[in-house]
């Protein structure tokens, strides 16, 4: 234990354990207050203990040149207290606490010696006791700090074990062998004990190491995909035009190709233009979204208005596979922006009409409290309980496991879940696997309701279902 207590003592300070070292001597000073109000409070009790025993001028003066130097301390403390950020401060610190903790050790040890009562074996247990609890105090509040705790312990206890042995007597040899084996285990305690605090105290500075990395990284990665976002949104309308002019072409194409052949030919590249198209313009959606390029535009207007138009573009679509589309008539009033809450039903009518072969796919209005609820709900083969979590996670596409591009890119559903998070709405979704599924929107009626639920939600962080 000697090479072990060697370098606790040295304690050394270099650049590769300064975080290490100016953390220990931080805890050492945080913990000043209250060792220097334990000592004093027990160096009166003893003096007031000792005070019939003892000539009153060596109490007074012991006491005095003790609490001389617990002010010296607190000084100190208050003087020199933010100085500890470089090597060379905590290097000062490291030499403050050896000067500081030799000084008040040595005061203590001379009490053991100038307090000891001649021929009162009583008296002298009584500062035995003292002198141990003060030593076990020493042991379970300066290990953050280990040079702090030898120092002090050694100096505290030798000068006891010292006037034992001088005695010399039976009685007193075997208290002085007790105080040896007493000092031996202290100073054990109080390395395993700096050891499991500087341990302790590595580990949590390398986990702060690792997630100041971490969020660099991920400050990193998100700056990057905001920056493409930012790019793909910035040239939207010139990466549109090309897919504008395919288009034109395709349908000039048209009345160029003869034979069956040709003409099937043709019909595939426009239906696979129209899917490209599609999907291109998903993700120019996506990327002006998360650039944060699309800012709403909120007025008051009547939802019927927009349940015309729905129903105007998706009826004869919905017919063309067998379904009814249902859209229930409203008188009701709204405020939003019209634009981005159309978006938001164009994508789940959408989607409820893709995954749904018969029945019927319906739209329906009603009026909870100061919000609107806007319901869109079908028929068809319904999500499971295990995939709700994900529906509005980009790509993800239940019933598309094989990526049949004809089904959408699995944009649809994000593109609602950013919409619905920049307008500040909530939305629920139940489903049931094989019985169809419900997207039911809460929109604000009024402005002051709109300002202040979109406050309340934009706090909460949107809901996932």
């Amino acid at each position: 234990m000697s090479a072990s207590l060697a370098k606790a003592f040295s304690c050394d300070i270099d650049e590769s354990n300064l975080p290490v070292r100016a953390e220990q001597l931080r805890a050492r000073l945080r913990s000043y207050p209250l060792l220097i109000a334990g000592q004093a409070v027990i160096a009166l009790l003893l003096v007031e203990l000792m005070w019939g025993r003892v000539p009153h001028v060596t109490l007074l003066s012991w006491i005095a040149t003790l609490f001389a130097f617990l002010l010296v301390e607190i000084f100190m403390i208050w003087r020199y207290r933010k100085e500890m950020g470089t090597l060379e401060e905590c290097r000062r610190w490291r030499t403050r606490f050896v000067v500081l903790v030799s000084c008040v050790g040595a005061v203590w040890g001379a009490g053991g010696l100038l307090l000891f009562v001649p021929g009162d074996l009583a008296y002298q247990a009584m500062l035995i006791c003292v002198v141990l609890g003060v030593a076990a105090g020493a042991a379970t509040t300066n290990p953050v700090f280990p040079p702090a705790l030898y120092i002090f312990v050694t100096l505290l206890i030798l000068p006891i074990i010292a006037i034992n042995v001088a005695v010399g007597d039976r009685s007193h040899l075997i208290l002085a062998a007790m105080l040896v084996v007493y000092l031996f285990f202290v100073l054990n305690a109080g390395k395993d004990l700096g050891r499991t605090f500087e341990q302790s105290l590595r580990g949590r500075l390398e986990n702060e190491r690792l997630v100041g990395q971490l969020t660099w990284e991920k400050q990193r990665a998100e700056q990057a995909s905001l920056m493409k976002s930012k790019f793909l949104a910035a040239a939207s309308h010139d990466l549109r035009q090309p897919m504008h002019a395919l288009t034109l072409f395709v349908e000039a194409l048209k009345g160029h190709v003869n034979g069956r052949e040709g003409v099937e030919l043709v019909g595939q590249i426009d239906r696979s233009v129209e899917v490209l198209g599609t999907m291109f313009d998903a993700l120019l959606d996506i990327s002006k979204l998360d650039a944060g390029v699309v800012q709403p535009h909120e007025e008051s207007f009547a939802i019927q208005a927009v349940l015309d138009r729905m129903h105007a573009e998706f009826s004869r679509v919905a017919q063309g596979k067998g379904l009814r589309f249902v859209v229930a008539d409203s008188d009701l009033m709204v405020y939003s922006d019209p634009l981005l809450l159309e978006r938001i039903l164009r994508n789940l009518i959408t989607n409820a009409i893709r995954y749904t072969e018969q029945g019927e796919v319906a739209i329906v209005c009603r009026q909870e409290g100061d919000d609107l609820e806007l319901e869109v709900s079908d028929t068809g083969i319904g999500i499971a309980q295990e995939h709700l979590p994900h529906i509005f996670e980009e790509y993800y596409q239940v019933g598309n496991q094989h990526r049949d591009r004809s089904k959408g890119l699995g944009l649809g559903l994000s593109i609602v879940k950013r919409i619905e998070q920049l307008l500040g709405y909530r939305m629920k979704v139940k489903s049931i696997l094989g019985g169809g599924s419900s997207f039911i929107l809460q929109i604000p009626m009024r402005a002051g309701c709109y300002d202040c639920q979109r406050r309340d939600r934009i706090s909460e962080g949107g809901d996932v279902p």
